[in-house]
């Protein structure tokens, strides 16, 4: 027998046979929770801009965080006289008395602070950086003290100035530091920003031009992923 549509008509879009429809829109989902890689799409079919807008939430880089864009090596002017040799080179980097370690002690900022227009949902921070940090200073001029100052830094990550990560003291002299933290954020403009802190200048750690830092290969992302 056939059905008599009392209030409207049928016209295109409308679904007549719910389930039918179902089992055919199950081929797709299927698809989509497991099929999509790179056999699915072209090669560059997703950019940059389509993955940061529009796709899995809002992404925020901040790529070269370097003590120095030049990272080669001066003659150390605790060693003069004579035929310049490597014991007579010193890597180039931050020093005490200089911008921005000073007296150490105290954090200051490495790299450009990163603003991201966020959505409310959380935020996945990652950062590593690559560091050299002489181990004594003894070890750099002799004869000048009896005391040993012990170099180290520690690294922590601000969001909108306040912290949400640090490490421990790290003392070994070349190392690669990684963190990885996540924090609820909520709509708005944010600021992301990573500091650096060696310690205090001693009465034994006479700086004489010594480097006490470098950094290099820095990088700080962060993947503002939606509610």
């Amino acid at each position: 027998m056939s059905y008599r549509w009392r209030y409207n008509s049928i016209t295109g879009s409308q679904i007549i046979n719910a389930r039918e429809y179902d089992k055919n829109y199950s081929q797709y989902t299927s698809v989509i929770n497991g099929g999509f890689d790179r056999d699915n799409f072209p090669v560059n079919s997703i950019t940059f801009d389509d993955f940061e807008d529009k796709s899995v939430g809002r992404f925020l880089l901040v790529n070269n965080i370097n003590a120095k864009d030049d990272h080669g090596i001066v003659n150390d002017s605790n060693f003069t006289g004579g035929t310049v040799n490597p014991r007579g080179n010193t890597i180039k980097g931050l020093k005490y008395d200089d911008d921005p370690i000073q007296n150490g002690g105290y954090w200051f900022p490495v790299g450009n602070t990163g603003t991201l227009d966020c959505e409310e949902g959380i935020a996945v921070i990652r950062f590593h950086i690559n560091s050299f940090c002489p181990k004594y200073y003894h070890h750099f001029k002799r004869g000048t003290s009896s005391k040993v100052a012990r170099k180290s830094r520690q690294w922590k990550i601000e969001v909108d100035g306040v912290e949400v990560s640090r490490t421990s003291e790290i003392f070994p002299i070349f190392h690669c530091s990684q963190m990885f933290v996540q924090v609820p954020i909520s709509k708005g403009n944010h600021e992301f920003q990573v500091f650096c802190r060696v310690p205090t200048q001693k009465p034994g750690d006479v700086s004489s031009g010594q480097v006490v830092l470098n950094y290099w290969g820095g990088q700080l992302s962060v993947h503002n992923r939606r509610r």
